[in-house]
């Protein structure tokens, strides 16, 4: 088995344009973009997780 390096690219951060962050559930959930849900185990992340699913395919509001 062959070994494959991987090159990584610098950047700087002078380099990187900002852009405007639309919000799917603001100021929680940025639309496209990743979010990480955590908390203890019995938090009710899974069950809040299914509920913004419920709504998003009904097309309700996320208050």
């Amino acid at each position: 088995m062959t070994e494959q390096k991987i090159k990584l690219k610098m950047i700087r951060m002078s380099e990187v344009q900002s852009q405007e962050i639309e919000w799917l559930w603001y100021p929680f959930i940025p639309y496209g973009k990743l979010t990480i849900i955590q908390g203890d185990p019995g938090d009710g992340k899974t069950t809040m997780v299914l509920n913004l699913a419920a709504k998003l395919s009904k097309g309700e509001a996320l208050d």
